[in-house]
């Protein structure tokens, strides 16, 4: 047994005590490889149905960072559904990969529900959705470029924040589950981590080319560059956009 695996028994001793703890599962990089210093235990603890409480926490045991997840059942296919409404696949893919320590039943059907939510196909953006996001990149590349010409000295906070923007866009627009900034580049460059995340390659060979200049660039005038390239890429892709007479109307809100 690994160190990690010891701190995490001892962490669930009084979990198992508890008689409305019915299960526990550990995900995350312990369990899928390559942790790191910075790496912590992902913790999820099944409590029976009929619980009417949960409980989210951090517990640092033997030197490791433990963060655990305590739901009833039906909360954690709330997690399931909330995340897919938000193209997101996080939780049902910590199931999905996570390890099972002891189960009375109820984290192996959740591991069949999460198979379920994950093979969903992410809804495509309404038409007025598409158009505002059209709007949305086009107003980042203005501003940006209004930054680049004052020689503002954040340009790079607002690059990096509008980049980061572009990526959360284009994902929606192309039904590619939404992923964390700061594992981008890792994801859209090694084939190890997007199984990690049950995740497929990227579907714009081009984009994937753009982005990842982008987020590596470190000479102004070559970042400005991608970004138009990459806006425009994206703007294409989304049907065009033209700033002169562009509008959208829609109902007012009761």
């Amino acid at each position: 047994m690994e160190k990690w695996e010891t701190a995490l028994d001892e962490f669930l001793i009084p979990w198992r005590k508890n008689k409305e703890v019915v299960g526990a599962l550990v995900c995350g990089s312990f369990v899928m490889g390559n942790p790191t210093k910075h790496s912590d235990i992902d913790l999820h603890i099944a409590l029976s149905e009929t619980t009417k409480w949960r409980e989210r926490g951090n517990k640092i045991v033997d030197g490791f960072l433990i963060e655990y997840f305590a739901n009833p059942p039906r909360q954690i296919i709330e997690y399931f559904k909330e995340d897919y409404n938000n193209g997101k696949q996080m939780a049902a893919s910590q199931f999905i990969t996570g390890r099972i320590i002891f189960d009375n039943g109820s984290i192996k059907q959740l591991k069949k529900e999460a198979k379920k939510w994950h093979s969903k196909k992410i809804s495509k953006l309404s038409k007025a959705s598409n158009e505002l996001n059209k709007y949305a990149i086009w107003d980042m590349l203005d501003n940006l470029g209004d930054n680049f010409d004052k020689k503002d000295v954040n340009f790079w906070f607002v690059y990096h924040n509008f980049i980061a923007g572009l990526l959360q866009h284009y994902c929606k627009f192309v039904g590619y589950p939404a992923i964390k900034d700061y594992k981008a580049l890792d994801i859209f460059t090694k084939e190890k981590v997007r199984k990690k995340y049950l995740l497929s390659e990227f579907p714009d060979k081009a984009f994937l080319s753009l982005i990842v200049k982008a987020i590596t660039a470190n000479d102004k005038d070559k970042a400005m560059l991608m970004y138009k390239k990459i806006s425009n890429h994206i703007l294409k892709q989304m049907g065009g956009f033209n700033i002169n007479g562009w509008k959208i109307k829609s109902p007012v809100l009761n």
